[in-house]
């Protein structure tokens, strides 16, 4: 229908161009001059005609890859699936192969090991001799050859053999003498070990500037220092009490035990001045094994001392010693005391100072120490002992010091402690100044 109403608007078309064109060619000039017709625009098309409208063929694509799409979706994620499941059963495979092949490894490996050592029991078993086989030394020895009686040539002796490699028979005695037994040679003899030298020569003894303590008294000593460490466990807290009450300073602590040097040297001493005196005698006189001292200020130092001596008598420590030296023109200034414990029975010094009587004694320790070395001279001892003097010259004695006297001493028999009988002994005053009052360290 379109198309025949295309074709009858063309035919009208034409009809009219060729009716203008016969009008145009019949009037001449004058028809010229009248204003043609305006072409027919052919672009413009009818008003009952309508434009055919494409076919839209990008939707339907769209609409057909998306029906297609999920189908695609599940295609592939099936055959990752089946990849997967592939790879699984290929590994699956993988690792049974390799077990088969371990096992089977394994198998030979034992069987290697199992032959090895049939191998090895075989070679074992060829090694022993059997009980029927006859050994070397049962077997018959074999005749020598004997060259024929025309030829009277003299036969040779073997170089190559050695007469004392060849066993005797029974049958054919033997001349030859058997070989001597040399006697094992003697091993010297083994050397101690170092650590046994060591303690031999530490049990030997002992040696110090000239003196000399052999090892029963040095065994004696020792069990007397570890006597004292003990005893000073119960002896420092009565003191630190004691101090607690009176006001007093417990000037170095720390040094309350003396040096077991010194108490060495101390017992070498006396026995070398005496030859008959033991090391019993000698540790008897040591009372300054563990040793305290107590300071007070000038004012209070006359009560500080009394009130210490109650407490100490009361507590039934006994006095062994007590020496007051603040009367003296000249040498130690301080009271000096030695007492024994009544719960161990060992013995102990303390001494009471003032502050500057302590720092006199720390003064003169240097020049203590010098003349107390076995190499000093006399005329040195005696320019030292001149020095001291001249040092406690300087201390000031408190008011009532020179009256001060040790509390009373009891019975001269102890209870036994410690398995022996320990029995109140006052010591000889030594005419030596050094020894009577020997000052702590500084």
């Amino acid at each position: 229908m379109r198309i025949h109403r295309a074709h009858t608007f063309r035919a009208v078309a034409w009809t009219v161009t060729a009716a203008a064109l016969a009008s145009t060619l019949s009037l001449g000039p004058a028809a010229a001059a009248e204003p043609a017709c305006p072409p027919a625009e052919p672009q413009q098309k009818p008003a009952n005609t309508c434009p055919v409208p494409p076919a839209k063929k990008p939707p339907a694509k769209k609409q057909a890859a998306k029906k297609q799409a999920p189908k695609k979706t599940a295609a592939k994620k099936q055959a990752s699936d089946k990849q997967a499941a592939a790879r699984k059963q290929a590994a699956r495979k993988q690792a049974a192969r390799k077990q088969a092949a371990d096992k089977q490894a394994a198998r030979k490996q034992a069987a290697k090991k199992q032959a090895a050592r049939k191998q090895a029991a075989e070679k074992q078993a060829a090694r022993k001799p059997s009980p029927q086989a006859p050994t070397a030394a049962c077997r018959p020895p074999r005749p020598k050859p004997q060259p024929p009686a025309s030829c009277q040539t003299t036969p040779r002796k073997p170089a190559a053999q050695q007469p004392a490699a060849k066993k005797p028979s029974a049958q054919e005695p033997t001349t030859q003498r058997p070989p001597r037994k040399r006697p094992p040679a003697k091993r010297p003899p083994a050397k101690k070990p170092p650590a046994q030298r060591k303690q031999l020569k530490k049990d030997h003894g002992w040696r110090s500037e000239g003196l000399y303590i052999d090892a029963a008294d040095l065994r004696k000593v020792n069990v007397f220092l570890a006597r004292a460490r003990k005893a000073e466990r119960t002896i420092s807290p009565q003191v630190r009490s004691i101090a607690r009450r009176t006001k007093a300073t417990v000037v170095s602590f720390d040094e309350r035990l003396r040096q077991p040097e010194s108490v060495k040297r101390a017992v070498a001493r006396t026995m070398q001045g005496d030859p008959t005196m033991t090391a019993e005698d000698a540790l008897g006189r040591i009372n300054n094994s563990v040793r305290y001292i107590l300071q007070w200020p000038d004012r209070s130092y006359v009560k500080g001392v009394q009130d210490t001596t109650k407490l100490l008598a009361g507590w039934k420590n006994a006095n062994l010693r007590w020496s007051n030296t603040w009367a003296r023109p000249r040498g130690f200034k301080a009271i000096s005391s030695s007492w024994r414990a009544n719960d161990s029975g060992h013995p102990y010094e303390l001494q009471f100072h003032t502050p500057k009587s302590r720092a006199a004694q720390r003064q003169i320790r240097p020049l203590y120490v010098e003349a107390h070395r076995s190499r000093t001279t006399s005329q040195r001892r005696a320019q030292i002992q001149g020095q001291i003097n001249r040092i406690y010259a300087t201390v000031p004695c408190p008011a009532g010091s020179q009256l001060l006297n040790g509390p009373r001493r009891r019975s001269a028999e102890r209870k036994a402690v410690n398995g022996g009988q320990y029995v109140r002994a006052v010591p000889v005053m030594a005419r030596n100044p050094f020894t009577v009052h020997e000052p702590l360290k500084p």
